[in-house]
């Protein structure tokens, strides 16, 4: 499946790169849409993927009286915080991050926005595929949307750091083409 995703990763840089030629924007920020396509094909690889139809498994869930809201779980941390809350938040620190790099003006509510859509999504993707399957090894779990938004939000924080960081060493100039001055000119607040 690795192998799936890098071809999937070359696949979107080669999209940006022509768009890229199309539209002759800063190659920094095409770079960075590419970079956020393939991020998000991983995330959906390890978060939706594989959609299995099964019906002996399906058949087997049934019997024990499986139902849709038994994986759904509405109380955040009710089990504690696990491993798993944790890998939700580093999952979501590349999001956070490349976002002030896709878009100009990322303040602190954009990245909040985002990252409540981000880990929204997930959780509804994985509510719809255990409706589409009949049954799920899954849960859609409101600590996942918490942990996904505290990632996003600490990924976020990282990126604005390190733009106030460049652009106290450097001013930007708009007709410089290098990633200092394409991370100069960001705007975080």
């Amino acid at each position: 499946m690795l192998k799936d995703f890098l071809m999937i990763a070359v696949l979107s840089a080669i999209v940006w790169a022509i768009v890229f030629a199309v539209k002759r924007g800063s190659i920094w920020r095409y770079t960075a849409w590419a970079v956020l396509s393939a991020y998000l094909v991983y995330v959906a690889y390890l978060t939706i993927f594989p959609i299995e139809i099964n019906s002996s498994i399906q058949k087997a869930f049934a019997e024990e009286g499986w139902k849709i809201t038994d994986s759904i779980v509405l109380i955040p941390f009710r089990d504690g915080i696990s491993r798993d809350d944790f890998l939700n938040v580093i999952m979501a620190i590349p999001f956070g991050f490349l976002l002030p790099f896709v878009k100009k003006k990322a303040m602190w509510k954009t990245a909040l926005t985002a990252g409540l859509i981000f880990g929204t999504t997930i959780e509804l993707l994985q509510l719809l595929q255990a409706a589409v399957q009949g049954y799920s090894f899954r849960y859609t779990d409101v600590s996942d949307v918490i942990c996904n938004l505290a990632g996003t939000l600490i990924g976020w924080a990282a990126a604005a750091a390190t733009i106030l960081l460049v652009q106290k060493r450097k001013a930007p100039d708009d007709n410089e083409k290098s990633l200092c001055s394409y991370i100069a000119q960001r705007c975080v607040k």
